[in-house]
Parts: structure tokens; sequence; C-alpha cells
């Protein structure tokens, strides 16, 4: 197995406690994401063996097989947690992962036009929004319906709607 066969599910961060138990950031949509998927890894690719115990300010607090005391615990800080891809829930309805189509090309929606290719997904709390590198310039789109056509997997392209509106916005 290989690490890009792996998504990155959370990251560690300082000790909670005395016993060796960590706070853990999760990128899932709750802190249960963290091991609903199947074994967790490092980016080395060993298996780290964590048990939930609870929540902390949004954070999920797991204990670490072995790992017994704050001493232990600190030297897992800023770890990052992986499981298999393969491990994910199926989508419906259109919904995509990111990093699915992160790297995808972006062409308008009547296939005329290339507009680049989709560098990253952001998310500042209003909704997801595309990062388009192009060699006219970066810009953003929403990935709303009104501003997303469809995506085509197989030809590995996202059509755009309205992407005028948000190609010269910064100028």
């Amino acid at each position: 197995m290989r690490l890009e066969d792996c998504i990155c599910v959370g990251i560690i961060g300082s000790p909670h406690g005395v016993k060796g138990y960590v706070k853990v950031r999760h990128f899932t949509e709750s802190h249960e994401g963290v091991t609903a998927y199947g074994e967790v890894f490092n980016d080395k690719m060993e298996k780290i063996i964590l048990e939930f115990k609870g929540l902390s300010k949004n954070l999920g607090i797991y204990s670490i097989k072995d790992i017994t005391n704050r001493d232990l615990a600190e030297s897992f800080r800023g770890k990052k947690l992986f499981v298999k891809k393969i491990n994910l829930p199926s989508l419906t309805n259109g919904e995509v992962y990111y990093f699915d189509i992160i790297g995808l090309n972006v062409i308008d929606k009547d296939g005329n036009q290339n507009l680049g290719t989709i560098k990253n997904i952001l998310n500042f709390g209003a909704g997801d929004i595309a990062e388009i590198i192009s060699n006219k310039g970066d810009f953003f789109v929403p990935l709303t319906p009104n501003d997303l056509d469809h995506i085509d997997n197989k030809k590995g392209t996202i059509f755009l709607s309205n992407f005028g509106k948000w190609q010269n916005i910064n100028k």
C-alpha cells in the first residue's frame, strides 16, 4: 500500500491529560470519521490504533495503543492520520470527494474554452470554492449548482457555467 492510496483524515495535536491521550483535529465531517473508515496509518504507513475517549473544544480525544503517558503522547504531536481511500463511503447525488476533482481540467459549459486546472478546494465556512490556476492568472469559483455545470470523471474535466464573473473578479 502507498500513501497515494490514502487520504488524510486528521492531525494529532497536543497531549490531553497525563494518561497519554492526544487531541486530534479531524478533516472529516465529524470526529468519528477519523476511525470510522478502517485502519489508521501515519505518513510512513505504520498502523496507529486509536480509541475515541471524548471531545474537547471540537477536538477528538483519543488514546493510542501502548501510549500510556504524556511524554510518549507528545512524540505524536503534528503526525497526520491517514485511511485508505477505498474504505471511504460511496457517494450519491453527484457528490465528489475533493481529492477526486483536484487536478481536473476546467472547461466552460459548452466545452469551447479551457479555463485552467483545479489546484485546491477551499472552504471558509460559506461553501466550497475551487482555486483554478490558468495561464491568464488564478481565480476562484464557488462550487454551487449555479456555477458548476457538471463533472465528467472519465474525461477528467469539470464544466463551469458563469465562469466569466469569477475570472476577472480580482482585476
